[in-house]
């Protein structure tokens, strides 16, 4: 024991020196995989391009009737590819008088599908190479809003007169923070062309 304790005495620099570099090397690691982590989350944005987003064309699941198709746009602002992107409507509230009010029927977020998929599938999204996302559709003759979900769980209304609505979209990643962005969507009745989407 007195031997160990003359020995820890006469080499009590050494010990500390060690143990410093023990200590910053650990935390240098520490930080180097916190930064590596962090470049490579990718970062989302959901926006409205109004070049992008409508789109009139026959809808052959509707008997040929012309639909007119509405979509935001969805970016990834960051070097990483942004894994199984999956675009959700988080929210509906209808323009009641001077405000705003929660859409009893819609109880339930419900997964938006990416424009031009044949199905709900979650899609990768690239750096600079934003995807259309499907949000609402209205036939020509036909003065329902539809919102484009998956039409589960059942008694989850997606489907609307027309009118003015807040909607808010979310989209999640395997490798990014969610994102929110809310806009507004009106739809005239009897007018197939008064469909819009407007930034808040």
């Amino acid at each position: 024991m007195q031997k160990l304790l003359l020995f820890l005495k006469d080499n009590v620099n050494t010990i500390i020196s060690g143990l410093v570099v023990v200590l910053v090397s650990g935390l240098i690691i520490f930080v180097v995989k916190r930064l590596m982590k962090h470049r490579n989350k990718a970062r989302l944005k959901i926006y409205y391009d109004p070049a992008e987003t409508y789109h009139k064309l026959r809808d052959l699941s509707f008997r040929g009737t012309v639909g007119n198709f509405a979509h935001v746009m969805v970016k990834n602002k960051s070097r990483s590819v942004a894994k199984n992107c999956i675009g959700e409507l988080m929210g509906i509230k209808e323009l009641k008088g001077n405000q705003y009010l929660r859409v009893p029927g819609f109880r339930n977020i419900a997964q938006l599908k990416w424009a031009h998929e044949p199905d709900f599938s979650p899609k990768d999204i690239d750096r600079d190479s934003p995807r259309r996302l499907d949000l609402c559709y209205v036939h020509q003759g036909y003065d329902i809003l539809h919102f484009f979900t998956k039409k589960y769980p059942t008694g989850n209304q997606t489907d609307f007169p027309p009118g003015i609505y807040k909607v808010e979209i979310g989209v999640k990643s395997d490798n990014s923070k969610s994102v929110r962005n809310s806009f507004i969507v009106r739809y005239e009745a009897g007018k197939f062309n008064s469909l819009k989407i407007e930034d808040i």
